[in-house]
C-alpha cells in the first residue's frame, strides 16, 4: 500500500513530490492529474536502474575498445623497435673494410693495405688482391660491385672476376641462383632458352 507522499509525477524533481501531491489533492480536480500520469517511485528507480545498466555496458564497450587500441599500438611498438634495433645492431656490427682486408692479408707477410688497393699490377699483388675483394665482397653484402671496385681502386667487372675466380660453384649470398654476370649453360642468343641458331 502506497501512501499519497511517494507518487510523482513525470518530469518534477524528487523534492517536489509531496509538493505536487499536495496540491493535486487540495485542487481536487481529477482531469488535471488524469492528464499527467503520476510516476511511482518504484518506476522512477526502474528507469534509472535500466540507464545506469545501459551506461554501464557502454562504459564496458569502451574500455574493450580503449584496451584493444592499446593492445595494437603496443604490438607495433615492439615491431618498430625490433626493426629498429636489428637495422642499428647490423649498422654497427659491420667491420670496416680495412680491418677485413687486413685480416686476408695475414695469411701473405710483406703485402700491406696500400699495395692491394694501389694501382700496382705485379703478380705477387693478384692473388692476394682477389682474396680481398672475395673477402670484402662475402662479408659486407651491403656494398655493390661499383663501391668495392671504387675501395680498390678498379672497375667493378675486376671485382666480378675476382670473386668468379676464387669461388666458382659458389653462388653469392646475396640469393644469386648462378655465377655473376654468366648466363646459364642453356641461354640461348636472347639470354632467355635454348641456344638460336
Amino acid at each position: 500500500m502506497r501512501s499519497e507522499g511517494t507518487e510523482l509525477t513525470t518530469g518534477q524533481a524528487p523534492g517536489h513530490a509531496a509538493a505536487g501531491s499536495a496540491e493535486r489533492m487540495l485542487s481536487g480536480d481529477e482531469a488535471g492529474s488524469a492528464a499527467a500520469k503520476p510516476a511511482t517511485l518504484d518506476d522512477l528507480v526502474g528507469i534509472v536502474a535500466v540507464q545506469v545498466r545501459a551506461q554501464a555496458s557502454r562504459i564496458q564497450e569502451l574500455e574493450l575498445a580503449l584496451a584493444d587500441a592499446e593492445a595494437r599500438i603496443l604490438s607495433q611498438a615492439r615491431l618498430i623497435c625490433g626493426a629498429t634495433a636489428a637495422a642499428n645492431s647490423d649498422l654497427f656490427n659491420r667491420r670496416p673494410v680495412r680491418a677485413i682486408i687486413e685480416e686476408a692479408l695475414g695469411a701473405y707477410p710483406g703485402i700491406s693495405f696500400e699495395d692491394i688497393i694501389g694501382v700496382g699490377r705485379e703478380r705477387r699483388l693478384v692473388e692476394p688482391r682477389h682474396r680481398c675483394m672475395t673477402a670484402v665482397y662475402d662479408e659486407r653484402p651491403d656494398l655493390s660491385l661499383p663501391a668495392l671496385g671504387r675501395i680498390f681502386r678498379r672497375d667493378h667487372t675486376s671485382v666480378l672476376h675476382a670473386v668468379n675466380k676464387r669461388e666458382p660453384g659458389n653462388a653469392r649470398r646475396r640469393g644469386r641462383t648462378q655465377q655473376p654476370g654468366r648466363l646459364p649453360a642453356n641461354a640461348g642468343a636472347d639470354g632467355i632458352g635454348a641456344p638460336a641458331f
